[in-house]
């Protein structure tokens, strides 16, 4: 299982990487005095509290005895068990918090963040699926549905969000929109049925998620064409 431990550090490796080039340059950070190294500490900081929640939300939702000790909490690549959903929340919230008491842009660093993440995916599914070996028809729609979203956001948003045509924060939002709808449908492709959607205790997560991805998206547009109508 210490092999999970080495797909982590290569996410992160490929996710540092990926900010870095995101980051750099940016005219945004720039004309706000923020440096690379600003954002790289974050990412250290957010990275860490995102490997806090996943394996915290993991162990509430699928407690077990050896998750009870301390050495059975901390040694999650002896005893495995990560939730996706719990490290992306939880980064979430650290980041949310970490941007304001930095005051940095909060839409331009998340879709930073969001595209960042969005890179490593279709990796950490690929390393999961070899090294567990479950490899279900909900991964490989997953694996998919999740390469083509990461070559939409690279040829299509982020050359927008680049040019100011679109808000920044849009990017984020929609990849919550996205990430929620494709985990919620793949769960219910591998785990058909009522019961079993309520025993994955994650998806009602996921709703939440999805919903408050929505209404951003709702006040982001409405946010967006309150100025444009008073214009004309």
């Amino acid at each position: 299982m210490q092999f999970f431990f080495i797909v982590l550090i290569i996410c992160l490796v490929l996710f540092l990487y990926r900010l870095y080039h995101l980051a750099n340059d940016d005219f945004v950070l720039a004309k706000k005095n923020i440096e690379l190294e600003e954002i790289f500490n974050a990412s250290i900081i957010i990275s860490i509290i995102s490997l806090v929640f996943a394996r915290l939300v993991y162990v509430i939702f699928y407690p077990k005895e050896v998750f009870m000790s301390v050495l059975g909490f901390i040694l999650f690549p002896y005893f495995p068990g990560l939730s996706l959903v719990g490290g992306l929340v939880g980064g979430s919230i650290a980041l949310y918090a970490y941007a304001r008491y930095k005051k940095f842009p909060i839409g331009r660093v998340f879709d930073f963040f969001s595209l960042s993440f969005l890179f490593i995916l279709p990796v950490g599914l690929i390393g999961f699926f070899i090294l567990s070996g479950e490899f279900t028809i909900g991964g490989l729609i997953k694996l998919i549905l999740f390469t083509a979203a990461l070559v939409i956001a690279n040829i299509y948003l982020y050359p927008k969000a680049s040019a100011l045509e679109i808000k920044d924060g849009t990017i984020s939002i929609l990849f919550l929109i996205f990430f929620s709808a494709i985990m919620l449908l793949t769960n219910a492709i591998d785990n058909p049925g009522l019961n079993s959607f309520i025993n994955h205790k994650e998806n009602f997560v996921l709703i939440s998620m999805l919903i408050v991805g929505v209404i951003l998206l709702v006040k982001q547009e409405i946010t967006t064409r309150i100025p444009l109508s008073n214009a004309k």
